[in-house]
């Protein structure tokens, strides 16, 4: 804790003439007078601010100085934090996409959970599900991993989800969100070879249990339960 403090000072005033004199003048400067004999009178001796208020002004840039850099600094940082991508690792191999390059996932530290109603109306506007499924281009990993980063981009926390149906099986891989108000919602958005007809889903993960996705927009002519893609062996959620 920092306290300011300064000395007070006296001065002599002969009782003769009224000069001023230091308080320990034996004689007055101006008229001679002992001041042993001829007591004055000591009065505070008003104290310059000048030096305390250079202290006090520097003190106060040195702080605003130090906010200044230390935000530049924390911005910095979470900038470089942004741009660092993190990759899925499963069984302790990194996960990759239909080209063979990573899973990247790029987090957004300011995403938050968001209602029902908004992750629908985020999904409908989002043209994820949209895009060709293509064994050597773009396969389900591929379609979580875009669908993950266009949700935390756009602020919305989401999480990245591989689904393992036992030996020999392929993984499968879709997105998880905290609702605000229907809690955890799992969605697939694993697109069509076609890519005529809106592929956004809802499924259930659970051990033991299949996995069946529901279309969450309907789409005419088509029915809304998707076919099962298999029973689930483990799964994991990347957040």
């Amino acid at each position: 804790m920092l306290s300011w403090y300064w000395e007070v000072l006296t001065i002599m005033l002969c009782a003769k003439c009224g000069r001023e004199n230091k308080e320990d003048a034996s004689f007055c400067v101006q008229c001679g007078a002992n001041l042993g004999q001829i007591p004055g009178v000591r009065v505070p001796e008003k104290p310059s601010g000048t030096n305390r208020t250079l202290w006090i002004v520097g003190i106060a840039v040195f702080i605003v100085t130090l906010v200044i850099v230390t935000s530049i600094a924390v911005h910095a940082w979470a900038l470089h934090r942004s741009d660092q991508p993190e990759h899925v690792v499963v069984d302790g191999k990194t996960l990759v996409g239909a080209n063979g390059k990573p899973i990247e996932l790029f987090k957004n530290s300011a995403a938050e959970d968001v209602t029902w109603a908004q992750l629908k109306q985020f999904l409908l506007s989002d043209q994820t599900d949209r895009i060709l499924y293509n064994d050597s281009t773009f396969v389900c990993g591929d379609f979580a991993e875009t669908l993950y980063n266009d949700a935390e981009k756009a602020g919305i926390k989401a999480g990245y989800v591989t689904i393992d149906f036992g030996p020999g099986l392929p993984l499968h891989a879709c997105n998880a969100f905290e609702t605000t108000d229907r809690g955890l919602v799992y969605i697939d958005d694993t697109g069509t070879t076609s890519g005529s007809i809106n592929a956004d889903k809802t499924v259930k993960i659970a051990v033991g249990q299949e996995f069946t996705p529901v279309s969450i927009f309907p789409n005419p002519g088509y029915n809304t339960t998707w076919d099962s893609l298999g029973t689930v062996s483990s799964f994991r959620v990347t957040w």
